[in-house]
């Protein structure tokens, strides 16, 4: 079983912000039927990939979630797929890694020294405006989700990320890096 954690801060104030990218794909994906799990402090719903995660702290205690999944009897660092924004990709890039550092990302900081492993696959998505020149433009990530991004991540970036996780899930992570890396 896979451990799908999308990392966001909770709140209204934040609710439509690149930080919380991972939180509208996820809620894209599944509209309704999410619970409140009170002793992982996450939002939670079963799918066909696994257990998809909201930890509801705040992104840089993402990783407290991880204490609670370490419990769990099939529980492996490998099995743990986080879903987050990267400012060093372009807005709609979508990038698939496994055992890599933090980037700077606190989220990935906490989840990574929680997990006492950097063996988890990542699914990276770019939340930058690439610009002319091609240099990239880099947001602040508390900055609300410009209205045509929004649809974007609604119409082709959640529908993307939910074939990368089918793809791990039925072709293994090695085959779904080669495909979902070079295509787009």
């Amino acid at each position: 079983m896979l451990y799908i954690i999308g990392l966001g801060n909770p709140g209204e104030k934040y609710a439509l912000t690149r930080h919380n990218v991972a939180w509208v794909v996820l809620d894209t994906l599944f509209p309704s039927g999410w619970n409140y799990h009170k002793y992982m402090n996450a939002e939670v719903k079963t799918g066909h990939a696994g257990l998809y995660i909201k930890p509801q702290t705040f992104m840089n205690n993402s990783g407290e979630v991880i204490s609670f999944l370490k419990k769990e009897v099939d529980f492996e660092p490998e099995h743990v797929v986080l879903i987050y924004d990267d400012i060093d990709l372009p807005f709609g890039t979508i990038r698939i890694s496994y055992d890599r550092g933090d980037g700077g990302h606190n989220g990935i900081k906490s989840v990574v020294d929680h997990l006492g492993s950097r063996k988890c696959i990542r699914v990276r998505i770019g939340v930058s405006t690439l610009l002319p020149n091609g240099d990239l433009s880099k947001p602040n990530v508390l900055g609300r989700i410009p209205p045509d991004e929004l649809i974007d991540v609604y119409e082709r970036i959640a529908p993307q990320v939910e074939r990368v996780i089918e793809s791990l899930v039925v072709d293994g992570l090695e085959t779904t890096m080669n495909r979902y890396n070079t295509a787009m």
